[in-house]
């Protein structure tokens, strides 16, 4: 299990392991020891800059600085500011040969220059303590060690407040961060996870239950526990009837993907109630889907008194997904909220199922079953009334209280997607930039209404489709350039996800 925490979660676990597991001292030695095995595993002896706070974050660089020294690199370590403070700090401090330490404040032009010769930068200045604006001369030596070609942070970059995810333009900006422990509250905001570079979460000893607090457990490899058991005797009706309301005359595509998506997840019978013309169009292509066709309008959309023809079909499904290039429009709304008022199964609501009801949010409190709405920041602002900055600031914050207000499983899509059923909160670890780009969200709606479909827990469900689906993304960028990748690759794929995970 792996956890989002802030600061003061993240000291109070860190007192709790103290207390109980290990001590300060072993957790400064064993997060120094992890980030310097991951360095000398991918990178051969050369000059490396250490850059050292005076609080234990520059503790760990001193425990980084000796495991590089006694592997043949040539070392440098610099004292952004002064001798270190804390007992565990002086402790490692005191093992380093004294003619590898160099004050900054003495010669900074020296400092300047080694770091500008190391091939290789570590910073370990300040990590969750930074506030504010970074010192001038601090901000000139990491415009200089921002051109060296290997920049690591451990845990967090230099001119980063680890909570707000505000950060110092001038900021230590690595290729390669090293988290530790636990996940830091800044990466779910989109600005600054882009300075954060490559990321990656190391074990320093911390038991899991030394978190008893945290804002989010971050998802990994948990699909299986998601899959229905196939029994020898099983049969089509055994894993559920999905209906699917969705599509247009210019969204065929949409109604498309998330059908064959819930298909390839396993839903035993999926039923695409679209308008004639999406179902004449989707015929010969979505061979195994059942239709239901809708009365449309001139322009193609889902027509009037289309409520009539839907509900025998969801009187009977298992799970409703309704809004993929449905279109917004007066009548999508009356679907939508026909849907929302009477089924008793899990509904997903994607889209313009999303869009439609905006103005009309609280139908949500009085539903019959489970919804789950999947928007991307736009959209959550439309049916939050908070601006699309103001979410991304704060997406886990955003997400709960909205999830808490109206019962829902919000899926706040994204890099580092959050779900959260408004008291439980999870966060994406899967997924790359191939997933931008249009359909991947139809896609995803079809994973989980197909996981729901087969009777998954609503909020496992949610989980779990959102892993999956990065998953197929990540399994995609090693065979292709990322941009090469379709929505429908992301359907291709997903026989390799459920191999991985059986």
């Amino acid at each position: 299990m792996r956890f989002l925490v802030n600061n003061a979660q993240m000291r109070a676990a860190e007192k709790y392991c103290d207390e109980r597991f290990i001590s300060y001292f072993e957790m400064m030695e064993n997060a120094g020891n992890a980030m310097a095995g991951r360095i000398i595993a991918e990178y051969k002896p050369c000059a490396a800059a250490v850059l050292c706070g005076s609080g234990n974050n520059g503790g760990d660089g001193f425990v980084i600085a000796l495991r590089l020294l006694e592997r043949g690199f040539r070392v440098y370590v610099i004292l952004m500011n002064g001798e270190p403070k804390t007992d565990c700090a002086r402790e490692h401090f005191s093992k380093l040969p004294r003619n590898i330490v160099f004050e900054f404040s003495e010669d900074e032009k020296k400092c300047a220059a080694y770091v500008q010769n190391a091939e290789i930068v570590v910073e370990c200045v300040f990590g969750t303590g930074f506030h504010g604006e970074l010192p001038e001369n601090a901000a000139e030596l990491f415009s200089v060690a921002n051109e060296r070609p290997v920049r690591i942070a451990a845990d967090v970059p230099a001119g980063v407040d680890s909570d707000s995810g505000e950060f110092d333009g001038r900021c230590f900006k690595p290729t390669r961060t090293f988290m530790l422990a636990a996940m830091k509250r800044c990466v779910t905001v989109p600005d600054c996870r882009d300075i954060l570079g490559e990321l990656e979460l190391l074990d320093i000893g911390i038991a899991e239950e030394c978190f008893s607090e945290y804002e989010a457990i971050l998802t990994d490899e948990s699909f299986r526990e998601c899959l229905p058991k196939r029994s020898p005797t099983s049969h089509k009706g055994t894993f559920g009837r999905l209906l699917n309301i969705a599509g247009s005359l210019c969204y065929c595509g949409a109604a498309a993907m998330s059908t064959k998506a819930a298909l390839r997840t396993g839903a035993g019978i999926v039923t695409l109630a679209a308008p004639v013309s999406v179902v004449r169009t989707l015929g010969g292509s979505v061979t195994e889907s059942t239709f239901l066709p809708l009365p449309e309008t001139d322009e193609g959309f889902v027509g009037e008194d289309s409520q009539k023809n839907i509900i025998d079909v969801l009187k009977k499904a298992t799970a409703v997904c309704v809004g993929c290039g449905l279109g917004n429009s007066e009548i999508s709304r009356k679907i939508t909220e026909f849907v929302i008022g009477n089924a008793d199964c899990p509904i997903i609501i994607d889209a313009d199922g999303i869009n439609s009801i905006a103005d009309n949010i609280n139908v949500l409190k009085g539903r019959a079953g489970v919804a789950v709405l999947t928007p991307h920041p736009m959209e959550f602002s439309r049916i939050s009334g908070i601006s699309v900055s103001e979410i991304q600031k704060d997406r886990v914050g955003a997400a709960k209280r909205f999830a808490r207000e109206f019962g829902v499983i919000v899926v706040l899509k994204g890099a580092n997607t959050v779900v959260t059923d408004g008291e439980r909160v999870f966060l994406n670890t899967s997924g790359n930039p191939a997933l931008a780009k249009g359909g991947s969200g139809d896609v995803l709606c079809g994973i989980i209404g197909g996981l729901l479909a087969q009777g998954a827990d609503p909020l496992r469900a949610a989980v779990c489709g959102v892993y999956c689906h990065g998953y197929a993304a990540d399994i995609l960028a090693r065979e292709m350039p990322q941009a090469c990748v379709l929505a429908g690759d992301i359907i291709g794929a997903l026989p390799r996800v459920f191999c991985s995970f059986k």
